[in-house]
């Protein structure tokens, strides 16, 4: 076990206990020790005697000992620098000199640590204690110490270099909070001392060790905004260090965040001869493109790219008027466009073509911004690589051979891929808008091209058509001939899985163009009937019916013949997903709804005839989980048939859904007598009926007594939620009808009595109920009145519900409780139950905003508040008077003034429920101890 710090008599015996605690800490398997090991350690870098503790630490030769011995340091320069005597600072300062000179060639963990003690005790005394720290650190290092004979120099100064910027970016010291604006001055006149010394590193023969460090250093300083034509040497040097292997890496990283810079793009003169610079390089670029080193290239495709970036103005003013600066905007141009173009697939081959698609989109909508004679000068002069990029976006966009794809990608490697195509697409719509007719032609050009050749691969075809779908919904007229020879082309396309499925998204995007030529959506219109049947072409093939169903349902009426035993057959398909057969009859379904009734009734009977019978074999047989799939994937399309079946009906007419539901009324029956149990088959005849009842209204009214039957019988049995929700849909549609109050009264009464005993127990039954009652009070609330003989029952589980765990749950109970508010103007037996009550409500309240709930839960309590504020506003104002005065509440961290303010403000603010949201939050904030601090930025 670890000694108390004041037990120890000799530094033998603390080396000695320090060594033992670090062992305990790393080693040990029991936790225990290990906690209290922390627990010593932490002990001693926070006690007094610590600071020269941890000179006698660094003395050590063991590592882990000398690392605990600069933490310790850095530690309490950071944290306890008050206890530092002054008269310690000159003294201090000369030993942190030493100690990263006598480390600079040891162990880099320690040096990085007195390095940043040494940091931080420079920002604690610049500049009034410690003028021009940096530059004075420089010198002190170059010249040494008699002591240190073998220390490197130039190794210390560029490690502690490095570790000074990112410290004054990094530190969370709230002692030099108050003066980052002064230590920024202070780094920043040191800017011509460091970069000289920088300079005189990477012009020398130092190893090339050295120079990585320079550089990184450089790297590190770019925050402190250098401007280009300051560095003009050095930018140089790091140009020139990129053709030596081993600095290449690092200087052409800080190359691009020299560029990169927000201040260095102030200066276009600067930017220029940057520009110039790379463009010197471009034989050497090119070299390593094709060299093929992925990481290289990568790096120089970022340098490039943000170089262009920067000077995206220089290459934008290039005029006919004067031909200066047009041929290097031009070679630029060309130089990034050659990584664009880089042979192999992304991102197995390559990994720098998808760099420059930002770029390329910038550039585009910066020409078509420009004004209109400029923007046609610009693409005549840049045509050569905009249409070079038009040729290198279908080639980019191909799928590998199918063997590859299976059997070599990765499914990263897929995703990525994916995610670039659409990269690629949306590139292919900025051609299109800035190039109009040129993008549009090539692509059907190509495709043309391809398919007409004896031998015809997938690839290339599928690549076209999908970036054709970024392009085809925004088609002009006069371009309306060049789809038409795309789907002329369909006929000789490659029958691949892959190439069909793209070929039925691209026709949903045609969806608004074939209102105007339906003679061709008649010729592709087999394919999609195709598709359907095949299910791993059915779900391309359903979204593709849907977008031209819903965009040509009345003009596809005609074609009935076509459509409805094609669907027929679909849905009938057992391999089929339930998705795509809901989707299916979404789409017929909008085409059915534009016809008569009379012409309605054929091919709707012919598509649910078979699915009415279907579900009445599923019916009859025992539950299991065999045919559970199956009676689920049914109860999905019959209620898609009960919610997109929706025609415009004539006086006298019976709605068609009405029908549907009479004839699969025994099956229903059977299955949720049989299925009670099971929550999905439920939820999915609860559907069917909650669907039915939306769509057809008060036609509903001959099946309200069986269904109402049914929900109570099965809620008996076992108490599911969307029963309630089914329950709230047929009050919602029948509250107003005299015959169905007293049914809707048995109904109520039932499942309120049969839901009390497991509310608590079951929150999702809590929150159906509440949702139910709502219902309630909102369309008939006289109703309430028959379930407890009072709304007390029901204010008391509301209240309840408050201090529930789950978010929705309390939700719906606030929901629920605005609303029974909202009722004191109308009813005198909700006014005397707030009146009794109230003041619990607004306490339960105060108590969820100071810290009972969540703060995400915070809106809902507001509501409350709000609510009570604009009905009840004179018991509101009383009771927040009595509860705000108690000692102690709502937390013990609020004064009595903020409690007072609290108040004022609320009952000020209702007619502003921002404000109010904003007071409750605040005050949240202060009763939980958390106002003002930076947790409460952050989550605010």
């Amino acid at each position: 076990q670890c000694v108390q710090m004041d037990d120890i008599t000799s530094e033998g015996d603390f080396v000695s206990q320090v060594d033992k605690a670090l062992c305990q800490l790393y080693q040990d398997l029991n936790p225990n020790n290990r906690t209290a090991a922390e627990k010593w350690l932490l002990g001693v870098q926070q006690s007094p005697q610590a600071w020269q503790a941890c000179w006698l630490l660094l003395q050590q030769q063991n590592l882990e000992i000398q690392n605990f011995g600069a933490l310790t340091l850095a530690s309490k320069i950071s944290k306890s620098w008050p206890e530092l005597p002054t008269d310690q600072y000159e003294p201090m300062r000369s030993e942190l000199l030493k100690a990263v000179l006598k480390f600079s060639t040891g162990h880099r963990v320690v040096l990085t640590r007195l390095c940043v003690a040494l940091t931080h005790f420079a920002f604690h005394t610049m500049p009034e204690l410690w003028p021009n720290a940096v530059v004075s650190m420089i010198h002190s290092l170059q010249r040494g110490f008699p002591a240190f004979p073998e220390a490197d120099p130039a190794a210390a100064i560029l490690h502690l270099l490095s570790i000074v910027p990112e410290e004054f970016s990094s530190t969370a010291d709230s002692m030099l909070a108050y003066k980052r604006g002064i230590l920024r001055n202070e780094l920043h006149t040191s800017l011509e001392t460091v970069l000289s010394f920088l300079e005189q590193v990477l012009s020398s023969t130092q190893p090339n060790a050295i120079k990585i460090m320079a550089i990184k250093c450089y790297t590190s300083w770019t925050q402190f905004g250098l401007p280009l034509t300051q560095v003009s040497s050095l930018l140089d040097l790091l140009f020139q260090a990129l053709y030596d292997l081993e600095l290449f890496p690092s200087a052409c990283e800080a190359l691009t965040e020299a560029i990169s810079h927000d201040d260095a793009r102030k200066y276009t003169e600067g930017l220029k001869q940057f520009f110039n610079r790379v463009l010197e390089r471009g034989d050497f670029i090119r070299s390593k493109l094709e060299g093929r080193d992925e990481d290289s290239v990568a790096a120089l495709c970022k340098l490039v790219n943000e170089t262009l970036e920067a000077n995206m103005n220089y290459l934008l003013s290039v005029s006919e008027e004067s031909e200066e600066g047009c041929q290097e905007a031009l070679d630029g141009i060309q130089l990034l466009q050659a990584f664009l173009s880089v042979p192999g697939y992304y991102p197995v081959d390559e990994k720098c073509s998808v760099l420059t698609i930002p770029f390329w989109e910038q550039f585009l909508e910066r020409i078509s911004g420009e004004e209109p004679h400029h923007t046609h000068f610009l693409l005549q002069f840049y045509n050569p690589i905009l249409l070079s990029i038009i040729e290198v976006c279908p080639e980019k966009s191909q799928y590998p051979s199918d063997d590859d794809w299976e059997n070599t990608w990765t499914n990263d490697d897929k995703d990525n891929f994916i995610k670039y195509r659409e990269d690629l697409c949306d590139l292919g719509d900025s051609l299109q808008q800035v190039m109009h007719t040129e993008y549009l032609q090539y692509l059907t050009r190509q495709m043309s091209t391809i398919l007409t050749t004896s031998s015809v691969q997938w690839q290339p075809v599928e690549a076209i058509l999908f970036l054709l779908q970024g392009v085809a919904s925004g088609t002009s007229q006069q371009n309306s001939h060049l789809l038409q020879s795309v789907l002329c082309l369909f006929p000789r396309m490659p029958p691949h899985p892959s190439l069909i499925r793209t070929a039925l998204a691209f026709l949903g995007c045609l969806s608004s163009w074939f209102k105007d030529h339906m003679d061709l959506l008649q010729a592709v219109l087999p394919i999609i009937l195709q598709g359907l049947s095949q299910p791993e072409l059915a779900p391309s093939a359903a979204l593709a019916f849907r977008d031209v169903c819903g965009e040509c349902a009345e003009r596809l009426v005609p074609y009935l013949l076509q459509l409805i035993p094609a669907c027929e057959s679909s849905l009938s398909n057992p391999r089929l997903e339930a998705r795509d057969c809901v989707r299916m009859v979404a789409a017929i379904g909008n085409v059915l709804s534009t016809m008569p009734l009379r012409d309605l009734s054929a091919p709707l009977g012919v598509l649910v005839t078979s699915r009415v019978n279907s579900l009445e074999v599923l019916a009859q047989q025992s539950p299991s989980n065999a045919i559970k799939p199956a009676v689920e994937k049914e109860l999905l399309i019959l209620s898609a048939f009960c919610h997109h079946i929706y025609p415009t009906l004539l006086a006298g007419e019976q709605h068609p859904v009405v029908i549907l539901l009479v004839k699969l009324w025994p099956s229903l029956h059977t299955l949720i007598s049989k299925w009670c149990v099971d929550q999905d088959i439920v939820e999915g005849v609860c559907t069917c009926w909650s669907r039915a009842v939306r769509t057809v209204q008060e036609q509903y009214a001959p099946l309200l007594e069986g269904t109402v039957d049914l929900i109570v019988k099965c809620f008996t049995t076992v108490h599911n939620p969307r029963l309630l929700d089914c329950a709230s849909h047929l009050l919602e549609v029948f509250h107003k009808q005299p015959s169905c109050v007293p049914l809707l009264e048995m109904m109520l009464k039932e499942l309120h009595f049969q839901s009390l005993s497991q509310l608590q127990l079951v929150p999702e039954l809590l929150q159906a109920y509440l949702q139910l009652m709502l219902t309630v009070l909102k369309f008939s609330p006289t109703l309430a009145l028959c379930l407890v003989g009072s709304l007390t029952g029901m204010f008391q589980i509301g209240y309840a519900a408050l201090k529930a765990h789950e978010q929705p749950t309390v939700k719906a109970a606030a929901v629920f409780l605005c609303q029974l508010i909202s009722l004191t103007d109308t009813m005198d037996s909700v006014q005397q139950l707030l009146v009794a009550e109230g003041r619990v409500l607004l306490q339960c309240v105060l108590e969820a905003v100071a810290g009972a709930a969540p703060r995400s839960y915070l809106t809902s309590f507001t509501d409350i508040l709000h609510s009570l504020n604009t009905h009840c506003i004179s018991l509101f104002s009383q009771w927040l008077e009595d509860l705000l005065t108690q000692d102690g509440f709502p937390s013990t961290h609020l004064s009595i003034v903020e409690k007072q303010n609290f108040k004022a403000t609320v009952l000020r603010s209702r007619g502003n429920r921002q404000q109010l949201n904003n007071k409750v939050s605040e005050f949240s904030l202060m009763c939980r101890g958390f106002h003002g601090t930076l947790y409460a930025a952050e989550t605010t």
